[in-house]
């Protein structure tokens, strides 16, 4: 799963000075950019006889609606708490030739107090005098440091929050080069805290580190789009990431191999638990899956495997059972049949732990033995087609794509009279992308470090869900697909069709 939040409010305060008065009564609530600078010793005030240089500086606040995960949390589709789960804070640089500052870095904090955007846009004089500003964070609360600037525990009373009772240290940084860089920090820990309750939902304070902002040094001007960017894909981001993937081998099961099977129960289009003596079913250890098959002098062969209702991270899934199996070529008997025709036919019986009720008797599968040769497997080049796509979409829709992975080579493919359905190959890491055909980027990017984007399978072939809220109204798209045999990836672009996203 992978989902993009969106900013509900941002700007940023200064302490500028404008014709010799600090100008900390302006907002920019809805400029077109956020704009993080220092400047020492631009200003100069005069005290009898002593010329006193000036920092005068800004710091950005940006709040995101948090909403969407919540929901996805509080119907057990993410678990804030499985090692998968991410959020990246992404912020686009806009250089448009100004004087960028180097070698800097920049801290974020989450806010403790809540702060109104405002409508100003003098982004030159600050003239538009709103709240809020360096003084107030909204119309009927003052920082309770100017600029934002008074630390505090998370319970604490104060403008932004340095440790907590989970987080000892809040703060992420980013060390930035070139000056030329995007914003992209890990805030997870954050986030989590904040969906759990343990922090407010406020937002972030964004700044130069402190030392920077106490130095005698300028840092004029990195400046980054806000949510008022005319380019929507420029605007401020939170990337959430998580592993939803469902690797179902039934299609590609393999004797001498760890595998998982899965059962979907289904009712009135909905799913939903399975029930033993009118009690739903679930938890681990919950059901049982039996695998028959006929052996030559012995007559049905069975063997059963416990399996349990499938979870996403910690949460388990309404109406999705799954079981971990292994078919050792050890085993005598499978052995003898796997010799005779190479390959084993079983039928998959799933039924309460006690046996006495079957829920479902399951399609033939087939289990095929091992590939081992004695030479390094070679990638091989598949043909790659995504199917089920439209031409549009709305820009916030959950969206399935099935794709075909076909091997020209798959020794196991059957020449059939035309037309026929040619099977596709499941493959454990393959991933997903979506590109923007107009600037080649990537609003999804493939993701193999959390597996975000991870392809999934089930009886049927492969698929891969996502939210259109990822991607910008008025663009077009196509889903790239990215195959990693033995860590070498592969990649097969225009993958799709291409579609877009519409505006409604």
């Amino acid at each position: 799963m992978f989902r993009v939040l969106k900013a509900d409010k941002d700007t940023y305060i200064t302490s500028k000075y404008v014709n010799g008065t600090p100008a900390v009564s302006g907002n920019v609530g809805i400029a077109g950019s956020l704009d993080l600078f220092k400047l020492y010793g631009i200003t100069i005030l005069t005290s009898g006889s002593e010329k006193i240089p000036q920092t005068e500086l800004s710091r950005l606040l940006i709040h995101f609606d948090l909403n969407p995960l919540r929901s996805l949390v509080d119907t057990g589709k993410v678990d804030i708490t499985n090692n998968s789960f991410k959020c990246i804070l992404n912020l686009k640089d806009v250089y448009g030739g100004q004087t960028t500052p180097s070698n800097f870095t920049v801290d974020v904090f989450p806010l403790s107090a809540s702060f109104s955007e405002g409508l100003g846009k003098d982004t030159a004089y600050y003239t538009d005098v709103d709240r809020c500003n360096f003084l107030s964070a909204s119309s009927d609360a003052l920082w309770g440091g100017k600029g934002c600037s008074l630390a505090c525990f998370s319970t604490g009373s104060g403008d932004y929050i340095t440790s907590s009772v989970t987080i000892p240290d809040t703060k992420v940084s980013q060390k930035f080069v070139t000056g030329e860089e995007d914003l992209f920090v890990d805030v997870t820990q954050i986030i989590s805290a904040t969906i759990k309750g343990d922090l407010p939902d406020s937002g972030f304070r964004i700044s130069y580190n402190n030392i920077l902002e106490s130095n005698n040094h300028t840092y004029f001007v990195k400046r980054f789009a806000s949510r008022q960017a005319y380019d929507e894909s420029k605007r401020p981001k939170l990337l959430v990431k998580f592993d939803d993937s469902i690797s179902d081998d039934a299609e590609s099961l393999y004797l001498d191999s760890s595998s998982t099977l899965f059962l979907y129960n289904y009712a009135h289009g909905q799913l939903t638990n399975l029930l033993s003596a009118s009690s739903p079913v679930t938890g681990l250890n919950s059901l049982l899956l039996q695998l028959k098959t006929e052996v030559s002098g012995v007559g049905v062969y069975s063997l059963i495997f416990t399996g349990s209702q499938h979870s996403y991270g910690s949460n388990f899934a309404t109406g999705i059972y799954s079981a971990s199996i292994s078919l050792p070529l050890s085993d005598p008997y499978l052995n003898s049949k796997y010799l005779q025709s190479g390959s084993i036919v079983f039928t998959p019986i799933w039924s309460s732990l006690d046996g006495k009720i079957a829920y479902v008797t399951g399609s033939n599968i087939t289990a095929r033995g091992p590939e081992r040769i004695t030479k390094r497997l070679n990638p091989r080049r598949y043909t790659v087609s995504v199917t089920g796509i439209s031409s549009e979409y709305s820009n916030d829709e959950e969206v399935t794509m099935r794709v075909n992975i076909f091997d020209e080579n798959n020794p196991i493919i059957i020449t059939h009279r035309l037309p026929i359905k040619l099977p596709g190959v499941i493959l454990r890491n393959a991933y997903y992308g979506i590109r923007n055909v107009a600037t080649n980027e990537y609003a999804i990017p493939f993701d193999v470090v959390t597996n975000s984007t991870r392809l999934s399978s089930d009886s049927d072939g492969m698929y891969f869900n996502f939210n259109t809220s990822a991607l910008d109204v008025l663009n077009s798209y196509a889903v790239d697909i990215m195959i990693v045999v033995d860590n070498l990836q592969q990649k097969y672009l225009n993958s799709s069709a291409t579609f877009r996203v519409k505006k409604i």
